[in-house]
């Protein structure tokens, strides 16, 4: 099941739109495919381009292994970068939850990475990754940043007035008057 082979020759038996299908459908299945993707591994990086996302999970998911994969096979998955996998998603960090020192890490192995895309047929693209991941790490450290925090909080509606009931003095009572002048 988490072999690269086996699932190439169930999308050559079974054919890719059904093998996206169940990406979405069997956890197990899509989070094993999910996971090597990641790794950057030539044949499972062939899974992520015979493969189409039938689903915005599955688009968010493959994209979030393609941006991991950047880092251990960057000429790879930038020949996979195109219309079905866009740069600006996979190079734009699409991690879900993110501190500052895992933006910055993923930021310095992500260019690091790239930095080694020597091939002129790839230049353009890697380029236009590394511009996307150094807008993505500013946007994410504006938003992680305290100080940004602080000049964003939203701010709290003014007081309710209460309104006071207004209470009527009360009348004195006078006893009836018993005595009968009749």
């Amino acid at each position: 099941m988490g072999r690269a082979e086996l699932v190439l020759s169930e999308i050559k038996l079974r054919g890719a739109p059904g093998i996206s299908r169940r990406i979405d459908s069997d956890e197990n299945f899509g989070r094993s495919v999910m996971s090597g993707i990641a790794t950057g591994d030539s044949a499972w990086l062939e899974v992520a381009d015979q493969i189409s996302p039938s689903s915005a999970a599955a688009e968010a998911s493959l994209s979030i292994a393609l941006s991991s994969a950047l880092i251990h096979s960057p000429q790879r998955t930038l020949r996979l970068l195109g219309n079905k996998y866009p740069l600006e998603e996979v190079c734009g960090m699409p991690f879900l939850r993110a501190d500052s020192l895992q933006v910055l890490g993923y930021f310095d192995s992500a260019t690091t990475a790239l930095r080694g895309v020597g091939l002129d047929s790839l230049r353009t693209a890697r380029d236009a990754c590394s511009t996307a991941l150094a807008d993505a790490r500013d946007r994410r450290l504006e938003r992680i940043n305290p100080d940004y925090l602080i000049k964003n909080k939203p701010v709290a509606p003014p007081p309710r007035r209460v309104r006071r009931k207004v209470v009527k003095p009360k009348q004195a009572v006078t006893a009836q008057d018993t005595s009968s002048s009749r």
